[in-house]
């Protein structure tokens, strides 16, 4: 059985002969045929998540992990409007969703009629396409109209990059009719055929030229998970003495090849080093780059050439001297370089790795003679974290403060920093954990954690998902920055200092609860995280508001002093 809607039928029978596997659906009445449909269809699994906006990040980071498309299904009117954050994440993370929503008739619009609101294309500017089926399927070619759109929308959630796709669907009432699969006239399956563009050999021979040339090459690599295949070509890249490959986190590209903590070696940059250290030529791959100090400091420097490596083709000019936009994958880009760049008389490498160990150094002594702080929980939860496990990091300053310590053991990072936005930390990992079913650690902060505790009212909870709050006091990273924390009257209104009881908060969702408060308690609140629990387990780990960002401010302040002494 399935729906009497044909566009509700048609959707569920193409997104199952197209591989969406997984639908998350808010309730409603409206969408009653496409839960109809999709609820029936065997080869598709609901889940019901009754928060909209949270619905929209569990989702989200379901299809971060499968790397394939999650429905999302919610009724007309505002609770549309909820999936705006997670689907701006979504568009600019490249993860690929399919977002269907039911809408009424488009004749009761701005007529006084409940939940119809002006609908249709109301997510468009962060879509990578939205269409309207059309509400009469009751002829052969308005069928074949409607199932042409069906194929379209869900093929160009993978194709030519992920991202996210909006179908609206009208529905008149009546809305819960069912009738027998035979009944409605399938339409045709259109599968696409995978291609992979590469560059022209012409092409190919001029940039390897101008790598083997070029004594200062730069490579910088944006979020993302890659393939075995392209870490070794980088490696081969950065063995080249003209080469130096800079990654963060969230890169999920950690060698001892790579300067893998930007922001820390950044402080070794001085006057007298600066025009070694400079780039003529910068090769960018990948989504953001956390690093604010990398950012700054190449608009400063302005190289000669950047090429931007995107199969999307995004023109992304962050560093504002884009030269060369090269629509291939990273994968392709990188195998053909490597075929024939050339190793050139260089001190370029060297340079960066010198300036990385001296920091290095004085990274592990200042961390050691600190108090605890933000600081030491998180040298500590690097060093904790259970290894070859998935790390979600919340903005803000948990997504900071990663990027400063050595990673070593395997684990992949990932955090929305598609927009960087608190909302929708937590629920992204409470999908991403359901989806893999690994051990999956969020690292959060206070105000993240309280703004989307609605990620726990949700009856697919992992509990290999295990949530660490380091609760600073509520938006901690403003008495870090310049500015916000000079006017005491005002700091209020850019950080976020709550009265609620996080314990509580925890405990309200029946979760198991630890508490930190120093070194010793922090890890014995590790092993008791870790340790085996039927649902999701929390540590909440208090620092004190003054002394972390005192300690952050010292540490760069004394690596910068030591980069500008002489060697």
């Amino acid at each position: 059985m399935t729906s009497d809607h044909f566009a509700a039928a048609e959707l569920a029978r193409l997104c199952a002969a197209k591989g969406v596997r997984h639908a998350v659906i808010s309730p409603g009445s409206r969408s009653a045929p496409l839960v109809i449909a999709l609820h029936r269809h065997p080869d598709i699994t609901c889940l019901r998540v009754v928060d909209e906006r949270s619905a929209a990040f569990f989702a989200l980071g379901m299809a971060q992990q499968l790397h394939a498309p999650v429905a999302l299904i919610c009724t007309s009117g505002s609770a549309v409007l909820n999936y705006g954050p997670a689907i701006a994440e979504a568009f600019y993370q490249r993860v690929p969703l399919l977002v269907i929503t039911a809408d009424r008739p488009e004749e009761w619009v701005d007529q006084g009629e409940g939940q119809a609101i002006r609908q249709q294309g109301v997510l468009a500017l962060h879509m990578k396409r939205s269409v309207q089926l059309p509400r009469l399927t009751s002829d052969d070619l308005s069928r074949w109209h409607c199932g042409r759109l069906i194929n379209e929308a869900i093929d160009a959630t993978l194709l030519p990059v992920p991202g996210p796709v909006h179908v609206n669907v009208p529905f008149a009432e009546p809305l819960y009719g069912q009738v027998e699969e035979s009944a409605h006239r399938a339409s045709t399956l259109i599968a696409p055929v995978m291609t992979e563009p590469f560059i022209l050999p012409d092409h190919a021979r001029w940039l390897i030229g101008q790598v083997s040339a070029c004594r200062k090459v730069m490579v910088l690599a944006g979020q993302g998970r890659w393939s075995d295949g392209l870490k070794a070509q980088l490696k081969r890249l950065a063995a080249l003495p003209q080469v130096t490959v800079h990654t963060e986190a969230t890169s999920n590209l950690d060698d001892p090849a790579f300067i893998t903590c930007i922001d820390r070696a950044i402080e070794g940059v001085n006057d007298a080093n600066e025009n070694d250290l400079k780039p003529d030529l910068l090769i960018t791959f990948g989504g953001a780059v956390v690093s604010k100090r990398i950012k700054t400091l190449l608009r400063k420097w302005r190289p000669l050439q950047h090429w931007n490596v995107d199969a999307g083709q995004r023109h992304y000019d962050t560093y504002q001297s884009l030269t060369h936009d090269i629509a291939v994958s990273p994968e392709i880009f990188f195998a053909q370089i490597m075929n024939g760049a050339q190793a050139t008389e260089s001190i370029y490498g060297e340079a960066w790795r010198m300036v990385d160990e001296r920091t290095r150094g004085l990274h592990h002594r200042l961390v050691s003679e600190a108090p605890f702080c933000d600081l030491t929980v998180f040298n500590t939860l690097n060093d904790r974290i259970p290894g070859d496990s998935d790390v979600h990091v919340a903005n803000s300053t948990p997504a900071r403060y990663v990027q400063l310590f050595d990673r070593v053991r395997g684990l992949r990072w990932y955090s929305n920093r598609g927009t960087s936005g608190i909302d929708g930390c937590t629920s992204t990992a409470v999908g991403a954990a359901f989806a893999t079913r690994r051990t999956t650690t969020l690292i959060t902060g206070d105000i993240a954690f309280c703004y989307d505790s609605n990620a726990f009212w949700n009856a697919h909870l992992s509990p290999l998902l295990k949530v660490i709050v380091v609760d600073n006091g509520g938006g901690n990273i403003f008495r870090y920055i310049d500015g916000p924390d000079k006017d005491a009257e005002l700091l209020p209104w850019f950080e976020a200092p709550h009265t609620r009881s996080i314990a509580q908060l925890v405990k309200s969702f029946d979760l198991p609860y630890f508490h930190a408060n120093d070194q010793a308690s922090l890890e014995a609140g590790l092993d008791a995280l870790y340790a085996q629990h039927d649902r999701p387990a929390v540590l909440h780990i208090t620092t004190d508001a003054l002394t972390s960002p005192k300690v952050l401010r010292d540490y760069f302040k004394n690596l910068r002093d030591a980069g500008s002494s002489p060697a």
